[in-house]
Parts: structure tokens; C-alpha cells; sequence
């Protein structure tokens, strides 16, 4: 028997999917504003991949790989972030189960940036 969708189960977080406001600086060059919702919070499950710790301009820095698992939608790409309370996931790949597309899996790079981040 072949299921439609993703259990409500593991979909224990709320998250918010955000999008860059981007304009354009005096020089021309493209800068982001602001990040908008695009969407109301949606449920998530949010599962660490690995992790490892590495040394940059003398200090230790954290690295974090996510798989972010959201029910279906469209619209969704490596230029959006989720994020979790004060936790910003930054979308390096948004891979969908074409199966019944009953759920979409995002996978981001560091989970650890309290502000800003990178399209």
C-alpha cells in the first residue's frame, strides 16, 4: 500500500521558509535587505547529517550538515533559509520526493548562524 504523504510525526518543528529582499547597493551591486516568510511556519523534521569542527582565522568553527524534511510545495530553492527559533539553515540543495511529491528535503549547510546568512 503506497502512502500519499509524509507522516505528521516526525514533523515536530516549526519553521519558517524565508526569501531575500534584494536591491541594489549606489555601485550596482546586488545586496540583500531583508528576508521575508514566504509562506506561513510549516512543520518540519529537522535530522543533523554530520558534523565536524574546523580552524579559520584562529578560531574553531562549527559545521553542520541538515537534512530539513517539509511537506511538498513549490517555489522552494537554494536562494531561501529556513529557520528555527534562533537558528538560521542556510539551503544548499532542495531535493523533492517525487513520489505521490509528498515531501521535499532540503539540505543546508551550517545550522548555526544566529544572524544574517548568505542566498
Amino acid at each position: 500500500m503506497a502512502t500519499t504523504g509524509i507522516k505528521a510525526g516526525p514533523l515536530r518543528y516549526k519553521v519558517a521558509l524565508q526569501a531575500p529582499s534584494v536591491q541594489t547597493d549606489d555601485t550596482g551591486e546586488p545586496v540583500i535587505t531583508e528576508w521575508v516568510d514566504v509562506c506561513p511556519p510549516v512543520y518540519a523534521a529537522i535530522e543533523s547529517l554530520t558534523g565536524r569542527e574546523w580552524l579559520a582565522s584562529a578560531e574553531f568553527r562549527p559545521d553542520v550538515s541538515t537534512r530539513i524534511r517539509i511537506r511538498w510545495r513549490t517555489g522552494i530553492s537554494a536562494a531561501h533559509r529556513v529557520v528555527h527559533g534562533n537558528t538560521i539553515y542556510n539551503i544548499t540543495a532542495v531535493l523533492p520526493k517525487f513520489e505521490g511529491m509528498s515531501e521535499l528535503h532540503l539540505y543546508c549547510g551550517s545550522g548555526v548562524i544566529t544572524e544574517g546568512g548568505q542566498p
